[in-house]
């Protein structure tokens, strides 16, 4: 089969308007892009800061936390020690108007 006269991988010339146009185009693209990446920035660095407050935040709600907890263990413990020391009080005046002796009283209590 013959080959058909003219090359189909011609390449044509564009005039220098035509590339001025591309060209203006794709530089505004990149702008476009280099100005969205920016805000794109900007934002991250803003969502850090405002992460980085709240982890502040949360760390000094979890020491209040703390400490209010070692409040509420301490004021359970001083509970238990009145507790203990009524009850001790009342087996003791118990013991004592049931006619015991303080040596008696005292092993009792050791047990």
């Amino acid at each position: 089969m013959p080959r058909p006269k003219g090359s189909k991988n011609k390449k044509t010339i564009q005039s220098v308007d035509k590339v001025e146009a591309k060209l203006a185009a794709q530089l505004e693209a990149k702008k476009a892009l280099e100005d969205e990446q920016a805000q794109i920035v900007a934002e991250i660095e803003k969502q850090k800061q405002l992460l980085k407050a709240k982890k502040k935040e949360l760390r000094a709600a979890e020491k209040a936390i703390a400490e209010l907890e070692a409040k509420k263990a301490e004021a359970a413990a001083i509970e238990d020690a009145a507790a203990k020391k009524a009850e001790i009080e009342q087996v003791v005046t118990k013991l004592v108007s049931s006619g015991r002796s303080a040596e008696e009283i005292l092993d009792l209590l050791q047990k």
